[in-house]
């Protein structure tokens, strides 16, 4: 099916869609809807594609336990401002850091994997060694076939030491992740508004703790197939403009995971900040459809302009500069 591709310009709408598409779209609306349709449209530059967006929500991210435990501190109260990323409390560690350092240890540890190979390089020497010998008739054979059983068998232990070691590895990174999940953390910047338990309170897993909201920052998901998702890198900023084409700005992204409704769809989630909208239509933002330019292979142009249109951006229409990190 033929389509008119869509400039990413601001104040132009998408358009051009040829009547293909709009028996479709009418066909589409007269059945039932089962889930939010994002579509994805070809853009004037080649390699990029534009993504219609689901709802803006203002950021309201609940905290959950990561694992069972109990409380044991809580570092912030209810209106207090926080960074992504910041420990807000934890339950009890010492059990849990006691076997992560044990399993830090083992790994770090290159003794024996250094004894085994040191053996494993003395008996192939050796090895070598005797077909010498055995060619200058200095040895009898069996003398090298005593020699290769040898080796064999001490590059047996070797091989076993590195398959220990890959052991080592998964058991150490077990044991970092379940150190961390005894960690409640920030997953935007904003500010504490709820605290739901005190300390010393039993939580098991995915228990509710901590609410951080930020009524100046929005979150914008953007479903789309597998292969768009993996040129949105993580703090990256993607273009985005209104549908109703009137503004121009950019969405950091925050997080990209598997859509659990759709196998083989991501879903991108970007943070849009209120300042990098006119004052009229930033207090208007929730429930807000995006139009999001992903790019295919290289980083997306920095205004989300066709880099040929040479035309000055007029008035509220111009691309702004990006703000910093909600």
């Amino acid at each position: 099916m033929n389509t008119t591709k869509h400039r990413f310009l601001p104040g132009q709408r998408l358009s051009g869609i040829q009547s293909g598409m709009t028996a479709l779209a009418i066909l589409g609306a007269l059945l039932p809807a089962v889930a939010e349709a994002q579509r994805i449209y070809p853009s004037k530059l080649s390699d990029k594609v534009i993504v219609e967006s689901g709802t803006a929500a203002q950021v309201s991210e609940k905290v959950r336990a990561g694992a069972p435990g109990v409380l044991v501190e809580v570092f912030v109260r209810v209106g207090e401002t926080v960074k992504k990323g910041q420990v807000l409390g934890h339950t009890e560690l010492a059990a849990t850091k006691y076997q992560l350092d044990l399993a830090s240890e083992a790994l770090a540890s290159e003794s024996a994997l250094q004894a085994a190979k040191g053996h494993a390089d003395a008996w192939m020497a050796t090895r070598i060694e005797t077909e010498d010998a055995l060619r200058k008739r200095k040895v009898e054979k069996t003398r090298l076939d005593w020699a290769t059983g040898m080796e064999q068998f001490i590059s047996g232990q070797y091989e076993a030491q590195v398959e220990q070691k890959k052991v080592q590895r998964i058991q150490y990174e077990y044991w970092k992740e379940q150190y961390e999940a005894r960690f409640f953390r920030a997953p935007v910047d904003g500010v504490v508004t709820e605290v739901l338990l005190d300390v010393g309170k039993p939580v098991t897993y995915a228990t509710h703790v901590f609410t951080i909201a930020n009524e100046k920052s929005y979150m914008v998901p953007v479903t789309v197939p597998e292969e768009y998702a993996a040129s949105a890198a993580l703090n990256t900023t993607l273009p985005i403009r209104l549908s109703n084409g009137r503004h121009v700005a950019r969405g950091l992204v925050d997080r990209v995971e598997d859509d659990p409704k759709a196998p083989g769809k991501k879903i991108i989630t970007l943070l849009v900040n209120e300042k990098e909208f006119p004052t009229p239509t930033s207090g208007n933002l929730s429930g807000a459809k995006f139009d999001v330019l992903l790019p295919q292979g290289e980083t997306a142009v920095a205004d989300g302009r066709d880099p040929r249109d040479t035309s000055p951006p007029a008035g509220n229409d111009a691309p702004q500069p990006p703000a910093a990190k909600p």
